[in-house]
């Protein structure tokens, strides 16, 4: 086998070409590790959105709250299925929500934009357990005093104490909430009675949430109501539920497979160029190893492996710098809801970026190497 020292020191005498070729794969595999980020974050997001034990109730054939539609008979209906829970007083532990997109226009900025509004009552918080209030209090029913979502505070600037305009009033904020980073973080919570009003959607309601003693008998609830002949619902675990949300996604990540392969083509063009023109000025070199003892697959393995320091090389400045996005808070569109995540950077994401790396270092020396590998030593001496 030719000494790693021969490999090394070519590289080095060509230090901008190899810098120039590496950069190339940095790029790549940066790119690479953002958009992998990206689609892990959302992914984490809605996996943390809902919880095992809750059945998350839609109006046949809606799979998304702001579509959705039920009457206040149809309601009362289900909340005394079989298998909801109960509370200390005998009654059913179940939320009554109304899920509403509406549009506001900050005084500073005057751009409209987008807010989720969630009318709830006091059942909701012993249903959405997960919920934290961090600062301030909850809404006051009956008032217009909203609480909202650490996602949606960070993205709008809101404080405790300013007024957002919802419908024709305007309603104070009093509180602000987490939620371990699920979906409900972008959302502002008010009274579900005042909201209806506002929006004329009395006794009407887009989710209803059920909650069950334990995840299995949540299933068993969830199926059962699926199958009513009498109930027309539809119903599925909140994971579930946020899970459909999430596969959305997947067209995303398809495309960002596309992009980056297409992307590690040119890199890999960008190896082979690099590599041949090393074997145009190093043929003498080959044909003196050859001579020396080296059989062909020693030269073939030799310049296997300048491809591969040279996709290390890049591949580990890109992992670098794709991981410093780790943690940056973004906001995205799931159908008609936005969801704030923070990009994820894993284990198993900066595997792929290695693995995709020494694949397309593979791929751009193997031509190269095999043109190395066919040189004839008398040939190329004279």
């Amino acid at each position: 086998m030719v000494p790693l020292s021969y490999n090394y020191r070519n590289l080095r005498v060509r230090w901008k070409t190899t810098l120039m070729t590496a950069s190339g794969f940095t790029l790549v595999v940066a790119a690479l590790v953002v958009m992998l980020a990206f689609l892990s974050g959302i992914e984490a997001a809605c996996a943390v959105s809902g919880e095992p034990e809750n059945v998350i109730l839609l109006s046949k054939g809606n799979n998304d709250e702001v579509l959705s539609q039920m009457e206040r008979s149809l309601v009362a209906q289900v909340e005394t299925s079989k298998g909801v829970a109960l509370d200390a007083a005998g009654q059913p532990i179940a939320s009554r929500e109304l899920f509403l997109v509406v549009h506001h226009r900050p005084e500073k900025s005057g751009a409209f934009r987008f807010l989720q509004v969630r009318g709830v009552l006091p059942a909701a918080f012993r249903v959405h357990s997960q919920l934290c209030l961090i600062e301030g209090r909850t809404f006051r029913p009956g008032q217009s005093e909203v609480m909202i979502g650490k996602g949606i505070q960070r993205e709008n600037h809101f404080q405790i104490g300013d007024a957002v305009e919802i419908g024709r009033k305007r309603w104070k904020i009093v509180g602000v909430f987490e939620s371990r980073g699920a979906a409900f973080e972008s959302e502002l919570w008010g009274d579900l009675d005042e909201l209806a009003s506002q929006f004329r959607r009395e006794g009407l309601y887009t989710t209803v949430v059920l909650r069950a003693a334990t995840p299995r008998e949540a299933e068993e609830l969830a199926e059962r109501l699926r199958n009513s002949r009498s109930i027309s619902v539809e119903a599925m675990t909140e994971p579930k539920y946020y899970q459909k949300q999430s596969e959305q996604t997947q067209l995303m990540q398809k495309a960002a497979w596309v992009v980056a392969w297409f992307m590690g083509i040119g890199a890999m063009f960008g190896v082979m160029n690099t590599l041949f023109a090393a074997i145009g000025q190093r043929s003498k070199d080959i044909a003196v190893l050859r001579i020396l003892g080296f059989r062909g697959r020693d030269i073939l393995l030799s310049f296997l492996v300048e491809a591969l320091l040279i996709a290390v090389i890049g591949g580990l400045l890109g992992m670098a710098l794709g991981a410093a996005t780790n943690g940056i808070t973004r906001s995205v569109a799931l159908g008609a809801r936005h969801i704030d995540f923070a990009f994820r950077v894993d284990g198993k994401i900066l595997l792929f970026a290695g693995m995709f790396s020494l694949i397309m270092g593979i791929l751009g020396g193997l031509l190269p190497a095999l043109s190395a590998m066919r040189i004839k030593p008398l040939e190329a001496l004279r």
